[in-house]
């Protein structure tokens, strides 16, 4: 009889998650905490080649570092950064989005996906595009900045209700992110079943 009401019981759970419709949905609460760490060694090391690149185009002086950012220099320095990101140094090559690039992504509720740029911003200002193009889950991106001392602060946040229309939102940074490095997260919340698609963009 106690295995009867059991089974009974059971039946009754399954039957309201299948028959009925219901899905367990992840919460957005994990989407929405301080900003991932994980990624700080491979963050460290593209400090420590950019760094080493631009000595190699500057002599050394009291404003060697400020002249790393001078554009001609810079624009010496980057593609190097960005030959050197390819062997996976600074973190997973997928997962490397250098200021000015795109990044497509598809990610079901509870996933995240974490992208760094692989060399310090040039410049003080920031323009990150989220483009949501398909999915009925929500979406919370969070876009945050690293210090050569390895202080990682968040900058700014945009969020994607579920189920809200396909379009673009836009994070705006005025200031403060020279000789920063970018690191972007996008983390999916909702329906089990379902997903957010999204494209990244950012640009200075």
């Amino acid at each position: 009889m106690k295995r009867l009401v059991i089974t009974s019981i059971l039946g009754l759970v399954l039957a309201g998650i299948y028959g009925f419709g219901f899905i367990p949905s992840f919460d957005q609460s994990a989407a929405c905490a301080d900003c991932e760490a994980g990624n700080l060694p491979g963050i460290k090391k593209a400090f420590e080649a950019f760094d080493a690149e631009c000595k190699k185009q500057l002599a050394a002086g009291e404003d060697q570092k400020k002249g790393c950012f001078v554009s001609n220099v810079y624009n010496k320095v980057l593609p190097v950064m960005k030959g050197l990101a390819k062997d996976n140094r600074f973190g997973p090559g997928d997962r490397i989005l250098f200021i000015g690039e795109s990044q497509n992504g598809n990610l079901v509720a509870g996933a995240n996906r974490t992208f760094v740029a692989g060399a310090p911003s040039a410049k003080d200002n920031l323009k990150v595009d989220i483009t949501k193009t398909d999915g009925d889950n929500g979406g919370f991106i969070r876009v945050c900045s690293v210090d050569e001392n390895g202080a990682i602060k968040s900058i700014g946040t945009a969020k994607f209700e579920e189920k809200e229309a396909n379009g673009t939102k836009t994070i705006n940074i005025t200031s403060g992110v020279q000789g920063k490095i970018i690191q972007i997260e996008v983390a999916s919340f909702g329906g089990v079943l379902k997903n957010f698609k999204y494209t990244l963009k950012t640009s200075q």
